[in-house]
Formats: C-alpha cells, sequence, structure tokens
C-alpha cells in the first residue's frame, strides 16, 4: 500500500513534494493495517455456503455443521429463499424456528482480548405475520441481550462488545416458536480493527 501512496504522491509532481514535507512523509505514514477499520471476522454471516440449491427451504437439525462455520442447536432451524423471506444480503436467509420449536446458532470468531466489536444482524419476522411478536436471545462474548420484531420488514440490530478472548462465541437464540411465523436471520457481521 505504500509504494501505491509513493506513486500517487509522485505522480503529482516534484513542487507537490516539496510541499507535503518531501518523499519521506510518504514514507513514514503509519502502516495501513493499524490505520484501516472494519474487518469482519464472522463467517457466512449471509448463510450463502453451503446454498440449498433450488429449494425454497431446508430444515437443518439440532448438531449439523451444513452452514459452516455455525453449529446448529435447540429444535433446529430452517434456511429459506423468497418466497419466505427476502434475503437483505445474497440469496438465502434463516428461520431460528426449527419444525418442532425454538433452534439457535453458535459460531467463535477470532478476536483480539482487549478490542471493542461490533455485532450487527437483520432481523424479522415472515409476511402474513403482522401482530405476531418474535423473539431471540444475543449471546456475544459474555454479554446477553434480546431482540424482537413485530413486522416482516427488516430490523437492524447491532451491539458492541470488548474481547475478553482470542475466541468470542456469538449465539443466537430464538424465544418464541410455533404460529408458523419465521423469527428470520441475515447479513450478520462482526466488525473490528
Amino acid at each position: 500500500m505504500q509504494l501505491l501512496r509513493r506513486g500517487a504522491v509522485l505522480g503529482l509532481g516534484f513542487f507537490a513534494l516539496g510541499g507535503c514535507g518531501g518523499t519521506d512523509a510518504v514514507i513514514h505514514d503509519p502502516d495501513v493495517a493499524s490505520v484501516e477499520q472494519g474487518l469482519n471476522v464472522a463467517s457466512n454471516g449471509s448463510f450463502e455456503t453451503n446454498s440449498i440449491g433450488n429449494s425454497n427451504l431446508v430444515v437443518l437439525e439440532a448438531g449439523s455443521t451444513a452452514l459452516p462455520p455455525w453449529i446448529i442447536g435447540g429444535a433446529g432451524i430452517k434456511v429459506m429463499k423468497s418466497p419466505y423471506t427476502t434475503p437483505v444480503h445474497g440469496l438465502q436467509t434463516i428461520d431460528l424456528n426449527g419444525e418442532d420449536g425454538a433452534g439457535s446458532i453458535v459460531q467463535y470468531v477470532p478476536t483480539v482480548v482487549g478490542t471493542f466489536y461490533s455485532l450487527s444482524f437483520s432481523f424479522s419476522h415472515g409476511p402474513g405475520c403482522v401482530g405476531l411478536s418474535r423473539s431471540i436471545n444475543v449471546l456475544y462474548d459474555t454479554s446477553t441481550a434480546s431482540a424482537s420484531s413485530m413486522g416482516s420488514s427488516w430490523n437492524s440490530r447491532t451491539y458492541s462488545f470488548k474481547a475478553t478472548t482470542t475466541a468470542t462465541l456469538i449465539k443466537l437464540t430464538s424465544t418464541s416458536s410455533g404460529g408458523g411465523c419465521v423469527a428470520a436471520i441475515d447479513n450478520l457481521t462482526v466488525y473490528g480493527p
């Protein structure tokens, strides 16, 4: 990156370099990695790996690792496409309610102890569920929170935390099941430095 910066500055000509403090001003810039923010340390947050192909809905039982690196828990989950929900990102989303009740997803993300991170995801329930609330519990590092949705439009949820381990647990669990309405999750990210 520094070579690209130097090339861009050199392209401005000799006088521009003199006005900027010479070539040393470019060489002594901080390392780009220490300046840039926003590395997503979560994997498969849009639930695209593995594809459910031509199906619109696939049920994954507890213990399944079919959405790596997510581990499925509780009563399982559903992987869905339109018309069940229209994903925020990609082609697939998940329902935290399995066939027989509330399910969960778990992933350990790499973190640096003492560093701040931001967990975000989109949450809604399916069309045709007007007036029914769907709720979930969110576990991130050593903190817990809950979220609920009363509508079928996507709403973003964001939680910040300071990492206490090098492998931070992210777990989302449905606390409402049945009724044919989904607790849909999509576009989950964990951004850090």
